[in-house]
């Protein structure tokens, strides 16, 4: 019964997006800007490791906090969260918008790594993709918990502004920024003593931790937020 209703509010998500593309219009168009005056600055000038990690973890925080936060705040808009919370539950909503939230993240640091690191002529020989890719996806799913969450609790206030999301979430993020960053840089091979992949573990063992606790202290205190 809960996997029905969080799927059916995962389902909506996506015909709701389909239709009106509110999400894919603004990440789409932030991650098509930026990706632009990335590449108009350096144009073709080789950047190390350290300066490409802490662009693309900018470039997917910002992305992020344009497309992930309207979702509850377009029910609170719409009037539809009274009938969300009368035909399911609230840890079931969450995880419906989490599953949402996440996969669209997901799939932009999928689009967006490759046409970043293209863009600033990255040397990816010493890279190893797997570990990148564990860096990312973790990073990406403890971004998109806490992102979910803070936009229920913005959506809950008078003031329903991408100011306050961002000041609701930045503290709570900067952990999993920092690790994220971090992993990036070892994953792309700018450690000489070991291999990319010993050098990303810690990394990705603690953005793995951090998007557990994210996932679970989310849905412990979502129906507090929810029905408040």
């Amino acid at each position: 019964m809960w996997l029905r209703e969080a799927r059916a509010i995962f389902e909506k998500e996506i015909r709701t997006e389909w239709r009106t593309r509110v999400a894919l219009s603004g990440v789409g168009l932030f991650l098509l800007g930026g990706l632009t005056l990335i590449g108009l600055a350096f144009q073709g000038r080789r950047v190390d490791s350290d300066g490409a990690a802490a662009l693309l973890w900018i470039l997917l925080l910002f992305t992020a906090a344009t497309g992930l936060g309207r979702g509850f705040v377009q029910e609170a808009e719409r009037g539809t969260a009274l009938a969300l919370r009368l035909h399911a539950r609230a840890t079931a909503v969450w995880a419906g918008k989490f599953a949402f939230n996440a996969a669209l993240l997901l799939a932009l640091t999928a689009l967006a790594t490759p046409l970043l690191l293209g863009a600033l002529s990255v040397d990816t020989g010493e890279t190893n993709f797997g570990a990148l890719a564990c860096v990312l996806g973790l990073g990406s799913i403890g971004v998109a918990a806490v992102f979910t969450t803070t936009s229920a609790l913005v959506a809950q206030s008078n003031g329903r502004s991408g100011a306050l999301l961002a000041a609701l979430s930045f503290p709570v993020l900067v952990p999993a920024l920092f690790m994220g960053v971090g992993g990036t840089k070892a994953a792309l091979g700018v450690s000489f003593t070991v291999s990319a992949w010993s050098a990303a573990s810690g990394y990705i063992t603690v953005l793995g931790s951090y998007g557990a606790i994210a996932v679970a202290a989310s849905l412990v205190l979502f129906d507090y937020v929810w029905n408040d």
